[in-house]
């Protein structure tokens, strides 16, 4: 029997916690700031009310393009308590890419970080619906756009007459990559978002004396409905941090007297291979969730640092169907086995869709038990929604295998999808960049395997005479994400395709290298802060 979503909502979760702990902290910053379960009520009200006066209204988008903060979380809450779609986008985005999200999410209002102005203003000129942007300052210099504070947003009335939303219906948008075309906005409904923190909290325990520490971005559906929302549901205290530090993430813990995090298994590899000490193991922390936890440093990790992982299998369309419980013991390699009263999870021939037995590679296919915990479709994509509910299963695009025993096995990636620093990207958005360089006639792009669970980027050029490679790193990382600017070129005389001119990326995927350029090797680096090369 299907449970009763009729409170499957953010508001009226918030609500209930406030009711029940309202003088108890539910959020604490690394910036000393902190905000009790009924403070987070009024000053997400004042948020909803100031959007109510700049015309939100039911179901109207509102894009947050920030850093982990409280005002996000704030942003978020009161997007909600109006009623309205939060759209999350990553603060990493860049032009195509950027307008793309912009206008398929249709939002007129959006709270943006002072620092990331200057990228909505290269591509203020392609964007369709924007009007109103709120800074902290409230200063702007995107034309055609109001400019207004947050001291101004929070200023107007607060709204008392919280909207009671249905559980069926959208409460974001989130932005996932695409396989072969733009990212896809996942219509995520109420349920499905509060399905997504509840099983959190039963696979990790969580209750009001918890405390979660959040490093990962906050505009991805793990920090905030893994952790965040996990958090709101147990009644525990959210500590936040802007961003994740291997260096510093056992004094954090530490600091924080976090009980419960996240990592996603780079991040993991990155702690574990910063230098021991005899106190990495003194802490509070005793479970968190490790999406996947590399299976060369698993029992090692546990073990250093006195913490019980737990890893699961899942994406932003469809939750996490495949959990390891955190009383058995770790099976390295494995995320886990199908949580039955909620999904049903096959691996099948990625040709007939037919199901496969125990031990043979196929893609991964699930469905829920449980109406409206899975995504309601992609934004202004039916095709597209039609394509990943094939045969009335969501394929997700991922190899995998199950044993004997029901656990499953992450093998591969069967779609044209690339994996790195916690980030799904899309080949399309680097191919239109690299293909916009002068020179550069057609372009395809691959992973090339690195760390566990990791991938590096590799861009095979087609160009017309000889192209500056120095100055297309330059020129992608003004037009992608900072981890989507390939690693390693190559130019060929020509790429290899099927009788209708699909490109064949396999064929590229398994080529040995010839007259590979390496930019790392040449000095270039790519941060988020833009292009940083050695002697230069």
């Amino acid at each position: 029997m299907s449970p009763d979503k009729t409170t499957w909502t953010l508001t009226r979760t918030l609500r209930d916690q406030v009711a029940r702990r309202a003088e108890q902290d539910f959020l604490r910053h690394e910036d000393g700031r902190s905000y009790t379960y009924g403070q987070t009520l009024v000053e997400a009200s004042r948020v909803a009310g100031g959007l109510r006066q700049l015309g939100v209204d039911r179901g109207d988008r509102v894009v947050l393009m920030m850093d982990n903060a409280p005002e996000l979380v704030l942003a978020w809450f009161g997007v909600n308590l109006l009623g309205a779609v939060e759209v999350p986008i990553n603060t990493a985005n860049r032009g195509a890419a950027l307008v793309h999200v912009l206008n398929n999410c249709g939002a007129a209002v959006a709270v943006v970080d002072e620092h990331l102005l200057p990228v909505v203003a290269e591509v203020r000129d392609q964007l369709e619906h924007l009007q109103v942007v709120v800074t902290r300052s409230g200063r702007s210099d995107l034309a055609g756009t109001r400019a207004m504070s947050w001291a101004e947003l929070c200023s107007a009335d607060a709204l008392t007459d919280h909207v009671e939303v249905d559980y069926r219906e959208v409460g974001a948008i989130m932005y996932t990559s695409g396989t072969t075309g733009p990212a896809k906005g996942v219509l995520m409904p109420q349920a499905h978002m509060y399905h997504f923190a509840k099983q959190v909290v039963q696979q990790l325990r969580l209750d009001e004396e918890d405390t979660f520490f959040v490093c990962l971005p906050l505009f991805h559906a793990n920090a905030q409905l893994m952790q965040v929302y996990a958090t709101l549901i147990a009644g525990g205290t959210v500590a936040l941090v802007g961003r994740f530090s291997a260096t510093e993430w056992v004094a954090q813990i530490r600091r924080t007297g976090a009980t419960a995090s996240s990592l996603l298994g780079v991040m993991a590899q990155f702690i574990h291979a910063q230098d021991a000490t005899p106190a990495d193991d003194d802490h509070r922390l005793t479970r968190m969730v490790t999406i996947p936890l590399p299976r060369g440093i698993a029992d090692s990790f546990e073990k250093r640092f006195g913490v019980r992982c737990v890893e699961a299998y899942g994406m932003t369309e469809i939750c996490l169907p495949l959990y390891r419980p955190i009383d058995e013991p770790l099976r390295p390699g494995s995320c886990g086995r199908v949580l039955e009263d909620e999904f049903e999870v096959r691996v099948v021939d990625p040709d007939t869709d037919e199901p496969l037995p125990a031990g043979q590679v196929g893609e991964m296919v699930v469905r829920p038990l449980i109406p409206y915990t899975t995504f309601a479709g992609y934004h202004q994509m039916p095709e597209r929604t039609v394509e990943a509910w094939r045969n009335l299963w969501f394929h997700t695009g991922d190899s995998g295998s199950y044993d004997e025993d029901g656990y499953f096995y992450f093998a591969d990636r069967t779609h044209d999808r690339i994996r790195r620093r916690g980030e799904n990207i899309t080949t399309y958005d680097i191919e239109l960049a690299l293909q916009s360089f002068p020179g550069v006639r057609e372009a395809a792009v691959v992973a090339v395997p690195a760390d566990e669970g990791e991938d590096e980027i590799k861009a095979f050029l087609v160009t017309e005479g000889t192209v500056d490679r120095r100055a297309l790193v330059h020129h992608c990382a003004a037009q992608l994400p900072y981890f989507s600017v390939p690693r390693f070129v190559e130019e060929v005389d020509e790429l290899p395709k099927t009788a209708n001119a699909k490109i064949l990326k396999r064929e590229l995927r398994d080529r040995k290298p010839v007259a590979e350029w390496d930019r790392v090797a040449a000095g270039m680096r790519v941060t988020k802060h833009g292009v940083v090369e050695q002697g230069v």
